[in-house]
């Protein structure tokens, strides 16, 4: 599978496992899951939106 853009990949911690989980966001799939702890290297941390765009 080849990543077109950076961007559209991101990563998220998993709560119940502590883990961290990477995103395919235009797909909206998970594409790998990490075993070791902290985070993927060169990878963005997805950040909770505010929901507010008035």
């Amino acid at each position: 599978m080849a990543i077109k853009n950076k961007k559209d990949v991101v990563q998220v911690k998993n709560p119940k496992s502590g883990h961290y989980v990477k995103i395919d966001r235009a797909a909206g799939k998970i594409i790998g899951h990490k075993k070791s702890p902290g985070p993927y290297k060169n990878v963005p941390v997805a950040r909770k939106s505010t929901g507010g765009n008035n």
